[in-house]
């Protein structure tokens, strides 16, 4: 009996947590990112501020659960894209499409996972955790993608994965913030997500191919009979 009040308690209280990250959220998006409060939250939970902190220990922290919660989707999102397909490129550049699918989907919580709207917030290495799985998963199916000649050399490298981060997000970036919503197929910026794909392989083209195979034995053409010399008639006209 003991047990089984226990567990009703905890997932009372797990359902309490949600609540209050729901809320926070539905805040975000009403009044941005950095104008949560835990005033507001109580107020709409029904219940006195300091109420609050017997499931949070401060404002930050329940930043620290959105953003947890915004990663894990986020790298779920991606994930799905990447198994869905083809290693390589088509991969990373199904996963890349996903996130930003998702992120003009959610644009507050967006802005939290890849902007610093809050002063004061840096996110703990707990929740940072999946951001950091995405990046390994992303540089793998890179170096995949140079093995296999997809991208040239270095494009898996720590500045080929700046500078794709910096076309994307710069991309997203400025479409979260000017048209934030716009569906991503025709969004200002993110319809230029092929552009951003293609200057990236520009930066890092594909090694062409230099050897020229022969062709397979079996479709060898047969070597030219020899052309006979026309015979001679001995005669330069034909009354001769």
């Amino acid at each position: 009996m003991a047990d089984g009040a226990q567990d009703r308690r905890g997932a009372r209280r797990r359902a309490t947590i949600e609540q209050i990250l729901d809320i926070a959220l539905t805040l975000m998006e009403a009044d941005g990112v950095a104008g949560v409060t835990v005033a507001a939250i109580a107020r709409e939970l029904g219940i006195q501020p300091p109420s609050v902190y017997r499931y949070f220990s401060s404002l930050l922290d329940i930043y620290d659960a959105l953003f947890a919660r915004g990663q894990r989707e986020n790298l779920a999102a991606f994930r799905g894209a990447v198994d869905a397909g083809p290693p390589g490129l088509p991969a990373v550049v199904a996963g890349m499409e996903a996130n930003g699918r998702w992120a003009v989907a959610h644009p507050a919580l967006a802005q939290l996972l890849f902007w610093r709207p809050v002063p004061g917030y840096r996110p703990t290495p707990e929740a940072f955790a999946p951001a950091e799985a995405l990046v390994g998963l992303l540089g793998r199916q890179l170096r995949t993608a140079v093995e296999t000649g997809q991208v040239g050399a270095g494009a898996d490298s720590d500045a080929g994965m700046d500078l794709l981060s910096v076309l994307y997000f710069g991309m997203l970036s400025q479409q979260l913030a000017n048209e934030p919503g716009a569906p991503w197929e025709s969004g200002r910026y993110t319809s230029r997500f092929g552009t951003v794909v293609r200057l990236f392989l520009a930066a890092y083209p594909p090694a062409r191919r230099t050897d020229s195979p022969g062709p397979r034995p079996d479709r060898a053409r047969p070597p030219a009979a020899p052309r006979r010399r026309p015979r001679s008639t001995g005669s330069s006209s034909p009354e001769g």
